[in-house]
C-alpha cells in the first residue's frame, strides 16, 4: 500500500474563475495551451466513426503526457488535465471514459493493451494516481478513485460497476462539517492476476494479493492473500485457489 494521505479542503481556491477553470479542467496556465485543447476537444471529442478514430489518435497524442503506438481513443472522452494521463502501446478506451485528473500533479497510467470499456471513470483527488498494469480490463461504468493512489498489476479482470476507493475522510472532530476536515488515507494495491466480480468495492488501506477472486457485490476491508476466494460484505474467505470443495488438500 501506498503511504498514509492527509490532505486538507476538497477543493483548491485557485483565483479567478478563468484561472480555477484552466488549471482544473486544461490543465495549463498558459492562453496558447488552453486554446488548443478547447480546439481539439470541440472538433474530435465526439466526431463519431473511423475518421473520428483516426483523428483523436493522431491529436490527443498531443495532448496527453505519453501515447504508446495504436491507442484508440473513442468518442465522448473526457480529459481534464490531461498531462496527467498516460496510454500504453494498443490500450482501448471505450466511449465516454471520464479521466478526472484534479491537478497537474495527479496522475493516470495506463499499460499496454489494456481495455477500459463505456462510462469508467478515473478520479484522481488533487495528488492521487491510479495506475494499470499491462493486458488488463476494467468494465463499463468502473469508478476509480485515486487520491491516496491505486496501484493495479498485470492481467488484472474488472468487472462492470466495481468500485475502488483509496480515500476516507477524516470524521473524529463533532464540532466540524467532515467535509472540512480533511483524509486519512492510505491507499489500494491490486496485485497481478485479481478478478473482482460485477459490483464489487474495495475500500482504502486494501491490498489483495495475487491470484484473487473477489465475488461479486462483496465489499473488501482488509486484505487478502494470495489465490484467495472472498465473498459477502464484508468480504470474508471462501476458500483458496488449488483447494477441493470439501477442504481437502
Amino acid at each position: 500500500m501506498t503511504g498514509g494521505l492527509r490532505s486538507g479542503n476538497l477543493a483548491r481556491d485557485e483565483g479567478g474563475a478563468l484561472a480555477k477553470y484552466m488549471a482544473r479542467i486544461a490543465g495549463t496556465d498558459r492562453i496558447g495551451a488552453l486554446l488548443w485543447y478547447e480546439t481539439v476537444m470541440l472538433l474530435l471529442a465526439n466526431l463519431p466513426g473511423a475518421l473520428g478514430i483516426v483523428l483523436r489518435g493522431k491529436l490527443y497524442r498531443g495532448l496527453i503526457r505519453r501515447c504508446g503506438k495504436g491507442v484508440v481513443f473513442s468518442r465522448g472522452i473526457v480529459l481534464r488535465c490531461p498531462k496527467g494521463l498516460s496510454a500504453g502501446d494498443g490500450t482501448l478506451i471505450d466511449e465516454g471514459v471520464f479521466f478526472d485528473i484534479k491537478s497537474t500533479e495527479a496522475r493516470v497510467e495506463l499499460g499496454r493493451r489494456n481495455q477500459i470499456m463505456h462510462g469508467v471513470h478515473f478520479e484522481t483527488g488533487y495528488e492521487g494516481s491510479v495506475r494499470l498494469g499491462d493486458d488488463c480490463f476494467v468494465g463499463a461504468y468502473t469508478i476509480l478513485n485515486g487520491q491516496a493512489g491505486i496501484s493495479i498489476g498485470d492481467n488484472a479482470l474488472i468487472a462492470g460497476h466495481c468500485h475502488i476507493i483509496a480515500g476516507n475522510h477524516r470524521f473524529d472532530d463533532l464540532s466540524v462539517p467532515m467535509n472540512q476536515q480533511g483524509f486519512d488515507s492510505h491507499g489500494v494495491v491490486i496485485e497481478d492476476d485479481v478478478w473482482l466480480g460485477a459490483g464489487a468495492k474495495v475500500l482504502d488501506n486494501v491490498r489483495i494479493g495475487r491470484g484473487s477472486i473477489i465475488a461479486a457485490g462483496a465489499v473488501v476491508t482488509g486484505d487478502v492473500e494470495p489465490f484467495s476466494i472472498m465473498g459477502g460484505v464484508p468480504a470474508r474467505l471462501i476458500r483458496k485457489r488449488g483447494d477441493l470443495h470439501d477442504g481437502q488438500a
